[in-house]
């Protein structure tokens, strides 16, 4: 690997690391170098996670935490601290999604989703950018979506809570840059994890916006990690409030 992607000794905090993207990327992350802590809801996701990045010869943590919770964020954050008394990396990853029209959508069912999607993600970026600041640099890097890119009519509050992150990443970026914080987003479009198929059979109308993908296949977690790499490494220190779109091409016909 050029050495501007290593990430040796690195501290990440992945959040939503137990499945699917999250663990893609908390593994890539482990085998660029990185040690990396892991957290999520369900605890037997996680630390099979953390078992694998031991597997790979690096240090891990699994903390179980709903990071939509401040006072279990700033645990995550002061446990990482203890251990490995820095952090280099956050990954925004963690968040949740349901198809449901603004007709059919409660109250209830809006908040959920914003706070699910994005205030989860500010409150995981304030916590760790005292951390940052002290030590001079930092990378946080958002998983957000296509669907905050364009119109989501069967989804608007998920579209909506991504487009919203998208913002929060760019306004971060510009009020953390003086400290040398970069803070960037990846939008991916369909992504080949567990939840896939079974969001497939769910609403079929997916199944024809796939059929479209010019590149004609879903991308894998593998896809997503590789870019998380890049935005936590040296090689894209000149890179921040930027949004990396990874979707074999879909929104280019999708508008």
């Amino acid at each position: 690997m050029n050495s501007s992607f290593s990430l040796t000794d690195r501290v990440a905090i992945v959040t939503g690391g137990g499945r699917g993207i999250g663990k893609g990327i908390a593994l890539g992350l482990a085998e660029a170098g990185a040690d990396v802590v892991v957290t999520a809801r369900t605890v037997a996701e996680i630390e099979r996670t953390a078992a694998e990045i031991r597997g790979l010869g690096r240090r891990t943590l699994a903390i179980p935490a709903d990071v939509r919770v401040s006072e279990q964020v700033a645990d995550v954050v002061q446990r990482t601290l203890d251990e490995f008394h820095r952090i280099d990396v956050l990954v925004n990853n963690a968040g949740a999604t349901f198809v449901l029209p603004a007709l059919k959508l409660s109250e209830r069912g809006w908040d959920g989703l914003i706070v699910e999607n994005l205030k989860s993600c500010f409150l995981c970026s304030k916590a760790v950018v005292e951390a940052m600041i002290k030590q001079g640099k930092g990378s946080i890097i958002n998983i957000a979506s296509t669907e905050g890119l364009r119109a989501g009519p069967t989804n608007p509050a998920y579209g909506a809570a991504k487009a919203g992150l998208i913002n929060l990443t760019q306004s971060l970026a510009v009020e953390w840059a003086p400290h040398h914080i970069r803070v960037n987003a990846i939008a991916p479009g369909f992504i080949q994890t567990e939840a896939l198929p079974l969001a497939l059979q769910e609403y079929p109308h997916l199944q024809e916006l796939l059929n479209r993908v010019p590149l004609g296949h879903p991308g894998t977690p593998k896809d997503i990690a590789a870019a998380v790499i890049y935005l936590a490494s040296d090689a894209s220190g000149y890179v921040t409030g930027a949004v990396i779109t990874i979707d074999g091409g879909q929104t280019c016909v999708l508008g």
